[in-house]
């Protein structure tokens, strides 16, 4: 074989080589969004499989189940059922289990101010009506709030007559985590689930540019830009669900002692490796002190948190030690 011969042979095995490897390293990128949870969940994927893309369908169909199991609001839920049921004993599966032990931890931490048994009060706060319910009214429900108040014996979880969980500050991030889950375990190599801008990102090799939403000027602009790569991102802020009246912002964040909106803070994003805990940590900061609430955080392993509250008529920042904020 003449030497021009071996080199063409050569060069025709190297851009096969090369096809063939392209061929069985080739990525699909598939993206969806569905309204689910009040909110717009969007689902990104990025997979070796072209047939990948059905997965998002199930993805979206797993948050249905959870939020039909973990739902305030929907009737024959699993929480409704226990909120409405004459014998009021919950049985707890592995997953409400693992929900009630965060939530007591938070309920610890937070002195009493985190409390998942905020239900009666939360029904009294109407944020579309501008409600703002009587004092009376506030310390009636008041009675039937406190977390010490359930009793968990073995597996199952009794409450008196006229207590009512509310998993609302940690039921979207309990569902992030397990959407993401499943997509792992079928293989998906990486991407994002975000709702309603509480997200977890899974898998990327880069860090993502998250912005921080301004929790005054609201029209798409943005207070902090944080770079992350595989972890949570959850924020809560007085701007999510609020009226104004008589110059006084009333926000769904209800301080379970007080039984009004949460003041000082105006907004919280906590950075963790789950969404569960991102979620719940970042309401829990919320209804704390500014600093008492970094100190927590700051004890706390694999969690990060900024802080924005109200100085007057002026926003000013908190963050924990490991974070960074691009301002």
């Amino acid at each position: 074989m003449k030497k021009r011969d071996i080199i063409n042979l050569i060069i025709l095995v190297t851009i096969i080589s090369l096809g063939f490897f392209s061929f069985k390293n080739r990525r699909y990128t598939f993206s969806e969004t569905c309204f689910l949870m009040d909110t717009i969940v969007e689902i990104k994927i990025v997979t070796g499989d072209k047939d990948a893309g059905i997965l998002i369908d199930e993805a979206f169909e797993l948050i249905k189940q959870y939020e039909n199991m973990l739902s305030y609001f929907k009737e024959e839920s699993y929480i409704w059922k226990f909120n409405h049921s004459k014998i009021e004993t919950l049985p707890m599966d592995e997953d409400i289990l693992h929900i009630y032990q965060l939530s007591e931890k938070l309920y610890e931490q937070t002195n009493k101010k985190y409390d998942i048994t905020i239900g009666a009060l939360s029904e009294l706060w109407d944020f579309e009506r501008k409600h703002i319910p009587s004092e009376d009214s506030i310390k009636m429900a008041l009675e039937n709030v406190g977390f010490e108040k359930l009793i968990l014996d073995g597996v199952h979880l009794t409450k008196p007559d006229g207590v009512k969980i509310n998993l609302g500050s940690l039921a979207k991030g309990f569902i992030i985590d397990k959407t993401v889950e499943f997509l792992i375990k079928e293989g998906v190599e990486s991407g994002f689930v975000n709702a309603g801008g509480d997200m977890r990102i899974f898998g990327q090799k880069k860090p993502l540019h998250i912005g921080i939403q301004h929790p005054r000027n609201i029209r798409n602009e943005l207070i902090g830009v944080l770079n992350i790569k595989n972890k949570a991102v959850v924020s809560s802020g007085d701007y999510e669900r609020f009226f104004e009246l008589d110059g006084k912002r009333y926000h769904h964040i209800l301080d379970p002692q007080s039984g009004y909106p949460a003041e000082g803070t105006v907004s919280v994003t906590v950075v963790a490796s789950s969404a569960l805990w991102a979620d719940a940590y970042s309401t829990a900061l919320f209804l704390m002190k500014p600093d008492k609430a970094i100190e927590l955080i700051d004890r706390t392993d694999m969690l990060e948190a900024v802080i924005f509250y109200m100085e007057g008529s002026e926003i000013k920042k908190i963050e924990s030690k490991g974070i960074h904020i691009e301002l």
